[in-house]
């Protein structure tokens, strides 16, 4: 794999639940422009929701990343499904073993605020992509690392307070204007 010096310098570090400084769209052109055909096919097919049928060279980030979460997800469906409930048709074969998995699912569930586990899950995701990138400085590794870590950050783009308040207030005008229709009909 070759160095992509420029490319990588010239990218503004990302941190874990800060705003994006770039959007996917803006890292995929600066990529388009310096990165070889082969690699810029790895990097296009990265994404958030690993597909199992879907390899990546063996001991890249990219592939590290889709066995990781793979892992994960399956532990996560395990935690929600119902006692005693046969799920196997729902998890992906998992093709290597990450215990730190468990006792990270085992925390986030023990929190009671749905956001807060995401975002609980996103810095085990975080952690495990800073591990990827480890010894990797100007390589696709690290271009593949983060596209993922801004994935994760456009993720959260859209859920902000001023949106969840505007979101609120939509749900209870919907139930206020149903509880009205439904009171106006009672009396009539």
């Amino acid at each position: 794999m070759g160095g992509y010096y420029y490319l990588v310098s010239s990218l503004p570090m990302l941190f874990n639940e800060a705003a994006p400084p770039l959007t996917m769209q803006e890292f995929s052109e600066a990529c388009g422009e310096q990165l070889s055909e082969k690699d810029m096919a790895i990097l296009e097919k990265i994404t958030l929701v690993p597909i199992a049928e879907q390899r990546f060279p063996d001991n890249s980030a990219a592939e590290g990343w889709r066995r990781w979460e793979i892992t994960l997800r399956n532990r996560i469906a395990v935690q929600r499904a119902p006692h005693g409930k046969d799920i196997s048709e729902y998890v992906l074969y998992e093709d290597d073993i990450f215990s730190e998995i468990e006792v990270g699912v085992q925390e986030a569930f023990a929190l009671k605020n749905p956001l807060e586990r995401e975002r609980f899950f996103d810095k085990m995701r975080w952690q495990q992509l800073d591990n990827l990138e480890a010894c990797h400085d100007f390589d696709l590794d690290r271009l593949c690392v983060y596209k993922i870590k801004l994935m994760i950050l456009e993720k959260w783009e859209p859920r902000t307070s001023d949106k969840g308040k505007s979101n609120l207030d939509t749900a209870l005008d919907r139930i206020d204007s149903n509880y009205s229709r439904g009171t106006k009909t009672e009396q009539e």
